[in-house]
């Protein structure tokens, strides 16, 4: 079926930078290298292209260029260490609006391995939409599903190069080096979008920031748990981690935790979670649903569930509603899906707060840098979507009964 899609200004920014910031600064995602002086609001209005020099910074030799045409929508971006970004008002608006002009990189060829999308509607809804985005700029997007299997997605990504791509993405499988050194190897830039992973070679990371996710979640979860039940000296709690020796797994596990003990040791001085279980479900609903059920037989007085994701909420609502006890354990989670926005605004299940990890921003993003860097232009280290967190308070303004994912 044709999906419709509307359409935003171009938002192109140049960073043109005399260090290792080409197409992604050479680093580890998410690594700032410095900060060039920003343009004032008169220069941008001006519509100047004129280099702005940081005084002292890169010693003498950074400079931000900004194409005023291309680079501004009129409703107003933030441009931040030589990178636009959108407010998180528009990060959280646009998810089904398309990114740049129709046709603006007509024939151009970007590849995309994806680790895997069957199971998934997380999945689905990235790669759908890093279709639809290709497709509105005129871009001919090749992907490759390994459905988890890190030696298929390693030949695929040498295919990828083999075929001339001018541009790759990359989901990776397991936070693995995945060819990844190959790309860098054949010139080609490359855009690693969702999975964290350790890679010295240059990139763009297009995620969400999902420790900083897992933070608040968490944090969340503690406060509406303590203004429910006051101090209680002993919470017991299910970990369900997706993956093991998955960095992006690791980071939503460490957020969640330390959001909730940040709550209690800023009330009470002291943390009262107890970790009765942690338990992988590699991001599907099934093999968390089995893990719940396990860990409930074994400690039938569970209080918390911190889920890694949305899948994982998702079978662990499941498993409570087979013992009668759903809406008796609450969760946290991470993602936005929609169903479980429901839950939050119906009350019945026990979740009581999801940040925001949208596919569907992702993948259009992910499409869009990627052209970006084959046609010349420098791209941020790393972009982070929209994360909001939806709570039992405002669920009202996210929860759209409509939307696809």
């Amino acid at each position: 079926m044709k999906k419709k899609f509307t359409k935003i200004s171009s938002l192109v920014l140049v960073a043109a930078m005399a260090v290792s910031v080409l197409a992604g600064c050479g680093n580890n995602a998410g690594t700032e290298t410095a900060e060039p002086a920003a343009a004032t609001e008169e220069e941008i209005q001006e519509g100047t292209a004129e280099a702005i020099e940081a005084e002292g910074a890169f010693e003498g030799t950074a400079k931000l260029v900004i194409d005023y045409a291309q680079a501004v929508d009129p409703k107003g971006e933030d441009i931040v260490n030589g990178a636009f970004q959108a407010t998180p008002e528009e990060r959280g608006a646009l998810a089904t609006q398309m990114i740049g002009t129709e046709n603006q990189f007509a024939g151009m060829n970007i590849g995309f391995s994806q680790h895997r999308i069957a199971g998934s509607e997380w999945y689905e809804q990235l790669v759908d939409f890093a279709q639809a985005e290709a497709d509105y700029l005129g871009v001919n997007l090749t992907i490759y599903d390994a459905n988890d299997d890190m030696n298929q997605q390693i030949s695929d990504v040498e295919t990828l190069i083999n075929l001339g791509m001018e541009s790759i993405i990359v989901n990776p499988y397991n936070s693995s080096n995945v060819g990844l050194d190959s790309i860098a190897a054949a010139g080609i830039p490359l855009t690693i979008v969702n999975q964290a992973v350790e890679f010295s070679g240059p990139y763009t990371f297009v995620s969400a920031d999902v420790e900083d996710s897992g933070y608040k979640a968490g944090f969340e979860l503690a406060r509406y748990y303590d203004e429910t039940y006051g101090w209680k000296d002993e919470v017991k709690a299910l970990v369900l981690s997706a993956s093991p020796q998955n960095a992006e797994s690791d980071r939503r596990r460490w957020g969640e935790v330390m959001g909730w003990t940040d709550y209690m040791l800023d009330k009470y001085g002291k943390n009262n979670l107890e970790i009765v279980a942690y338990q992988y479900y590699e991001w599907q609903p099934e093999p968390a649903m089995n893990a719940t059920l396990d860990v409930m037989q074994a400690n039938p007085d569970l209080d918390v569930i911190f889920a890694a994701c949305d899948g994982g909420s998702q079978g662990a609502v499941a498993a409570l509603e087979q013992i009668e006890k759903d809406g008796d354990v609450m969760i946290c989670s991470i993602d936005g899906r929609k169903s479980v926005l429901e839950w939050i605004k119906n009350g019945d299940k026990g979740v009581v707060a999801d940040a925001f990890n949208d596919p569907r921003q992702m993948g259009k993003w992910a499409v869009y840098m990627a052209a970006l860097q084959a046609s010349g232009v420098s791209t941020p280290s790393t972009y982070y979507v929209m994360n909001d967190l939806v709570t039992t308070e405002n669920v009202e303004d996210y929860y759209d009964p409509g939307s696809t994912y």
